[in-house]
C-alpha cells in the first residue's frame, strides 16, 4: 500500500509536519511506501485561471506541482495536515488545491482513503473550517 503525507504549512519543522510525521509512524511501522509532500520545501505558484488544462490535460506552469502530479497517481491513501490560518487553509496549500483542478478529470481521489488534521490555536482556532475545506477538496460534485 502506498500512502501520501501532505504538510500544508510553509514553515519548516511546524506543528503541521511534526504532526504529519507523528501520523505516518504506523505506515512506516508496517512498511507501506510512504512519500510526504512538505510545502515548506516546495515553491507552488497559483493557478491564474488560463484554462489551459482544460484544453491540454496538463498545466503549463512550472514548477514544483509537476514533481507533485506524479505523487497523486501512486497513493492508495492520503493524509493531509495544515494549520488554520485566519481560519483558512494557508495560501501554500490552497494553491495546490488550485493546481490539481488541472487534472480533475483523473479523479484521482476517487475510492482513496483519508484523513486530516488541523493544527489552531485554541477551540476557536478555525480547525473546524479547515477541515471542512480538506472535505470538500476533489469533490467529484463540483
Amino acid at each position: 500500500m502506498n500512502i501520501l503525507g501532505i504538510s500544508g504549512t510553509p514553515r519548516k519543522n511546524g506543528n503541521s509536519e511534526i504532526l504529519l510525521e507523528a501520523s505516518l509512524e504506523p505506515f512506516y511501522d508496517k512498511k507501506w511506501n510512504v512519500s510526504k509532500i512538505l510545502l515548506s520545501e516546495n515553491n507552488i505558484k497559483p493557478c491564474i485561471g488560463c484554462d489551459f488544462c482544460v484544453n491540454n490535460g496538463y498545466c503549463n506552469i512550472k514548477d514544483d506541482m509537476e514533481k507533485i502530479y506524479s505523487e497523486y497517481n501512486k497513493f492508495d491513501v492520503v493524509i493531509i495536515s495544515l494549520p488554520a490560518y485566519y481560519r483558512n487553509v494557508p495560501s501554500q496549500l490552497k494553491a495546490l488545491f488550485d493546481r490539481t483542478y488541472a487534472i480533475k478529470n483523473r479523479n484521482i481521489f476517487k475510492g482513496k482513503l483519508g484523513g486530516a488534521i488541523a493544527v489552531g490555536r485554541g477551540s476557536s482556532g478555525g480547525q473546524s473550517n479547515v477541515l471542512n475545506i480538506i472535505d470538500l477538496f476533489d469533490n467529484p460534485k463540483i
